[in-house]
């Protein structure tokens, strides 16, 4: 063999020896952190090789992310791992996906000096900055990500390092106890290999513990764990506590990962997070059907790849499209997802796919099918509808039983003529657990059997108290999260009796105000599913109205004038009209100006004080409202509905600025926002409206629920606030010209 090819071989020998000496470490790396109720665990696979020996004690390392699992153990349920991806659920809803799918796209190298970890923080960003780029995504969240995936990542490297200790010199090492920045070190063992150290801290707001074991040499970690516990004071005062613990564990072996790379673009460019699929701020078509070609082939039983297509496909303006997919999917794909409530509501759905979607859905799903879909059919007497209904309440597990035996019962009793039965399907009803009336919503059937049993002449006021009975501890536990449901149910309840003792003055006016007491006082308490309650009972969102026209009636005018008012101080954005009409028609039409300005401004609570800046970084103050009457609109330019209806906003306010005897002043103020982009969308709409950047403190001392919100300030600085989609305009107008 001829010397050269000698040469070559001796030095492709020896390359791969070198290779197969590179020290290489497992790590298993857990994180526990928790805030108030929020729980999150997650897991990291990791692998350290030493790449190559630089000058002195400088080594080249790599770290590089084999898989993880992650769990949100609070109400969102999220949840992803490397080893069962088909079973994530809702991971990246979340940006912080992006930093968890680039680590395992991407090792990290960096420079590690006596356990002192150095990564050159320009070139990484650069790298991470390409990858976010070619994963498209949005602009709104693409600097937050690279801040944070580098930060991650930088910090699981040094995770693997006990560096507290690392610029101490060898004398330091040797004592038993060790004071540094504050933490104490007890070394607990030392030995020419290794140091065993617990260390903690203790300060006013928090509290800092750990344990590890590390090699003397390089210190590197074999293992160890940490604890932070911080207590947060807010700005009304409540305080919050967090914990973070992280433990390491060294191994013989990293989790292995199956997972092909392409699969986390597949996973970031079907995202939300991600421009991949759209034209603008629409999906585009074309874009989404070289994305299913792309990855179909390898992905078609993936079920992140599957609600992907779906969630873009149901954007379209082609239903059949999204409907067809949806059709070829099966029941357990979908579960988790609102797909899944798409896929029972469709026409073809066969009896097998009905049976296996039911158990698959939530209590929330289930309850919304029943009682908004479902239930409609059985009114309607469709006998599909039917079958289904007792298939629920007869073939299912108690869960399902109680959320459909209410409708089921009152659905018997439309089939009969038979007064006794009807009472006896009542009392069947009215027999059943706190469940059934709550996740079965057996209100809207008991009171549904009560009205057909009144016209059938039946008395049956005391039944009428029995359902009262089963509902109000429902809405008094505050914790219920259907107790709004329930207390429409109790309104309609006292007006029912109302209706049937009207001939009772005494007795009728006292239903009548307890209808009035529990009808809905805010927008919090309009509990959506009232609205179908509504329609099945035919009964109104609030009787205030009739109780206050009953006492005017009776010549309890003041009593009802003083109603009204409370009435305006409980939701004053929809009551002024009423207060307004009913003194207009009851007292001197004149003077209501006067008694608005002097008996009811002066109840209303102060608006909040604050200062902020402008997009010019001048300071404005809410002083500077008083002597006008001014609108305050929270928005953002991520929030949908509020750049919808910014030309109406624009328009407004220019209205306003002409008008120089105008009354009313506006203000905006930009929440959850940078002023950059808020300038650029003013700028590239020309819109004029003035706006103020939001400290996020401002919207928890408006109590501001959603986006956009209105309120309006009064000229001696009051607080009224109005609900969403709400004639404001209408309003403040009436209001200026009192």
């Amino acid at each position: 063999m001829p010397m050269k090819y000698l040469l070559i071989l001796s030095f492709l020998c020896t390359q791969v020896c070198l290779a197969q000496k590179r020290t290489t470490y497992n790590y298993i790396i857990k994180f526990n952190n928790s805030t108030g109720t929020s729980i999150e665990e997650k897991t990291y696979y990791v692998t350290l090789q030493e790449i190559k020996s630089l000058s002195g004690q400088n080594r080249l390392m790599e770290l590089r992310v084999d898989g993880f699992d992650f769990e949100d153990k609070s109400a969102t349920g999220r949840a992803f791992s490397t080893g069962a991806p088909n079973k994530s659920k809702d991971f990246l809803n979340s940006t912080a996906a992006l930093s968890d799918l680039y680590y395992l796209k991407k090792p990290l190298q960096f420079t590690v000096n006596k356990g002192l970890v150095n990564v050159d923080t320009s070139l990484w960003k650069d790298e991470i900055k390409r990858q976010l780029h070619d994963w498209e995504i949005r602009e709104d969240v693409f600097a937050n990500a690279v801040v944070t995936t580098f930060s991650g990542m930088s910090n699981l490297a040094q995770a693997l390092y006990f560096s507290s200790l690392a610029s101490m010199d060898s004398k330091t090492l040797k004592e038993n106890e060790i004071t540094k920045d504050g933490v104490t070190y007890h070394i607990l063992q030392r030995d020419k290999a290794e140091i065993h150290v617990n260390y903690s801290k203790l300060d006013s707001l928090s509290t800092l513990e750990g344990n590890t074991r590390f090699d003397v040499k390089n210190y590197l970690v074999q293992v160890g764990d940490r604890n932070v516990k911080s207590t947060y004071v807010m700005d009304d005062g409540q305080k919050i506590t967090s914990r973070s613990k992280m433990s390491i564990q060294r191994g013989d072996k990293s989790q292995d990962n199956p997972i092909e790379n392409d699969y986390y673009d597949m996973l970031v460019k079907g995202s939300y997070w991600s421009t991949a699929l759209n034209l603008g701020d629409k999906v585009d078509s074309v874009k989404l059907e070289q994305y299913i070609e792309v990855y179909e082939p390898k992905y078609a039983d993936d079920r992140n790849f599957i609600i992907a297509k779906l969630r873009h496909m149901q954007k379209l303006d082609d239903y059949k499209q999204y409907d067809k997919a949806l059709s070829s999917v099966s029941p357990g794909m979908l579960a988790g997802t609102h797909h899944l409530s798409n896929k029972i509501n469709s026409d073809d759905l066969s009896t097998d796919e009905f049976r296996e979607i039911i158990p698959l859905l939530d209590d929330q799903q289930l309850y919304d099918y029943l009682q908004y879909s479902l239930s409609q059919h059985i009114l309607a007497k469709d006998t599909l509808a039917s079958q289904r209904l007792q298939i629920i309440a007869s073939q299912f597990s108690e869960r399902e039983k109680a959320a459909a035996q209410p409708m089921y019962l009152w659905a018997r009793a439309l089939q009969t003529e038979n007064i006794d039965s009807v009472k006896f399907l009542q009392q069947a009803i009215l027999n059943t657990g706190e469940a059934y009336w709550n996740q079965g919503n057996a209100g809207r059937y008991a009171l549904l059997l009560q009205q057909l049993l009144f016209k059938k002449g039946e008395h049956g006021l005391q039944t009428l108290q029995h359902i009262i009975d089963k509902i109000a501890p429902l809405y008094e536990e505050e914790t219920n999260e259907l107790r709004f449901i329930q207390k429409a149910h109790l309104a309609y309840a006292y007006y029912l009796g109302y209706e049937r003792a009207i001939d009772h003055e005494e007795q009728a006016l006292s239903f009548l105000e307890k209808a009035a007491y529990y009808s809905p006082k805010n927008g919090a308490e309009k509990a959506y599913g009232s609205f179908y309650d509504r329609v099945f009972l035919k009964s109104k969102e609030n009787y205030s109205e009739d109780y206050f026209t009953a006492l005017s009636k009776l010549g309890k005018k003041d009593v009802a004038l003083q109603s009204y008012v409370q009435e305006f101080l409980n939701n004053p954005g929809s009551s002024f009209q009423s207060l307004s009409a009913f003194y207009r028609e009851n007292y001197d039409e004149a003077s209501f100006s006067t008694f608005f300005k002097k008996e009811v401004m002066s109840q209303l609570p102060d608006a909040p004080l604050f200062s902020l800046k402008d997009l010019q970084d001048k300071d404005f103050t809410s002083e500077q409202f008083k002597g006008k009457w001014t609108v305050v609109d929270f928005w953002g330019t991520w929030c949908g509905p509020c750049v919808e209806e910014m030309p109406k906003l624009n328009k407004y306010y220019l209205g306003l600025k002409k008008d120089q005897k105008s009354k009313i002043d506006f203000m905006t103020i930009a929440c959850h926002d940078t002023k950059e982009k808020v300038q650029h969308f003013l700028s590239d709409n020309d819109y004029e409206i003035p706006v103020l950047m939001s400290d996020n403190k401002i919207q928890g001392a408006y109590k501001v629920r959603g986006y956009p919100s209105k309120y309006i300030i009064t000229p001696e600085g009051k607080l009224i606030s109005t609900e969403f989609g709400f004639d404001w305009q209408t309003l403040v107008s009436q209001l200026a010209n009192l």
